[in-house]
């Protein structure tokens, strides 16, 4: 197990960080010359600090932090400017918020990622699960849009939602309603429906340039398969009770969902799939001793589940229509009419075995075609299979080699 794990780490980390791309940039430094360039496109979920970037594709990489670059921008995908800004960093977790209802702020120099640029601009700040939003017009400084909870009492979560009068204060336009703003909610992209139409109210001629809002897909997948299992068992306080059962092949069925997560260049995904296997088994063996007196042993192991594996996936995109992928995966197991048969000669002791099976762990990488086909091999680590028993041991491997077909 710890070979294969380590062999996965491996491979996992060599082609992730193989997969991000250099592309066409510029940035602006503290002299503002704009120096044309190709940034290290991270698709960053959390505000950088700084970025790599090469003059082109031969040239060395050399690194620019926030104390060098006045701005940066990927061109068709994120520009963030630099800006000393006063932010709130009060926690959004209900179970530890702040007693104090107004902003506690502190001055900090941030890379501010650009979601509107026009008469009224709009950016956003994000650090782990801390969001905040800014804002500037023509004639003001850029400040933080305030959107606080906090705790009122000792029971209650109250919510300072001061950004809604910092909306009416400052996008007064025909096009734009009271009522709307009171439905705007402090996420990016209810604020960029309304910093749009004040831009567009303020100038017909506005165009939406700067970074589309990011938003996750979800994806069902059909994944029929081929399982090649074997199980083996034993007793651990009689010698004579192991049991090796032989390999054997098996099909299944499994249908995926998948939500492709907005960040990250839509590289990672969340995914789970209940999945229909079995395995069946039959062996004969010669016995004598103390189990039975003499004869023959059938083992027969009928084993029939419905797995549930839930984890992550990331790709690697090779080109416009291939990419490869990698799974990591949690197994819980719901093992149903299942159970270990022993037929031996009339005075044997044996009793038949119940299967009721553990959650193990699955290990895949795979290849998908245009969105919609897909290959995948996937490892699963030893299972048990006798859990309601302490005398007993096992261990129930796999490996599937899977088909997959999107559905939608």
């Amino acid at each position: 197990m710890k070979k294969h794990f380590l062999l996965f780490t491996v491979l996992f980390s060599t082609l992730f960080f193989g997969q991000i791309k250099f592309e066409k940039a510029y940035f602006i430094d503290n002299s503002d010359r704009k120096i044309e360039c190709l940034i290290k496109n991270m698709d960053w979920r959390n505000n950088p600090v700084s970025f790599e970037y090469k003059a082109d594709e031969n040239s060395v990489v050399k690194e620019a932090s926030i104390k060098d670059v006045k701005s940066f921008e990927i061109y068709n995908h994120a520009r963030y400017i630099r800006s000393t800004v006063k932010i709130d960093r009060s926690s959004n977790n209900l179970t530890n918020v702040s007693r104090v209802k107004n902003p506690e702020f502190k001055e900090e120099q941030l890379f501010l990622k650009v979601l509107i640029s026009g008469d009224a601009n709009l950016y956003k700040y994000a650090d782990g699960s801390l969001y905040r939003y800014f804002y500037k017009t023509q004639n003001g400084e850029i400040e933080q849009l305030v959107y606080k909870p906090y705790k009122s009492n000792e029971v209650t979560v109250s919510y300072n939602s001061t950004y809604r009068t910092q909306l009416k204060d400052e996008l007064s336009c025909s096009a734009i309603k009271i009522s709307d703003i009171n439905r705007t909610d402090y996420q990016e992209r209810d604020l960029i429906t309304l910093f749009l139409r004040y831009n567009k109210c303020k100038n017909p001629d506005f165009v939406y340039s700067d970074a589309k809002p990011t938003k996750g897909n979800i994806n069902l997948h059909i994944r029929p398969r081929v399982n090649s299992s074997s199980l083996e068992f034993a007793n651990y306080y009689a010698e004579d009770e192991h049991y090796k059962m032989e390999d054997k092949i098996s099909f299944g069925i499994g249908l995926e969902a998948e939500y492709i997560l907005p960040f990250n260049k839509n590289k990672w995904s969340v995914i789970i799939e209940p999945t229909y296997q079995s395995y069946k088994s039959e062996k004969t063996t010669d016995v004598r001793g103390s189990v039975v007196s003499e004869g023959k042993l059938t083992t027969t192991v009928d084993y029939h589940s419905v797995e549930i594996p839930i984890g992550i996936r990331h790709y690697m995109y090779l080109n416009g229509k291939s990419k490869l992928f990698l799974n990591a995966q949690y197994v819980p197991d719901i093992a149903v009419n299942s159970s270990i048969k022993f037929n031996v000669a009339e005075n044997s002791i044996f009793n038949n075995l119940e299967i009721k099976s553990r959650s193990n762990v699955a290990l895949g990488i795979g290849y998908c075609y245009e969105e919609r086909f897909g290959l995948e091999v996937r490892y699963f680590t030893g299972r048990e299979v006798l859990s309601s028993y302490s005398k007993f041991s096992s261990n129930y491997k796999a490996i599937s080699f899977i088909l997959s077909y999107k559905l939608f």
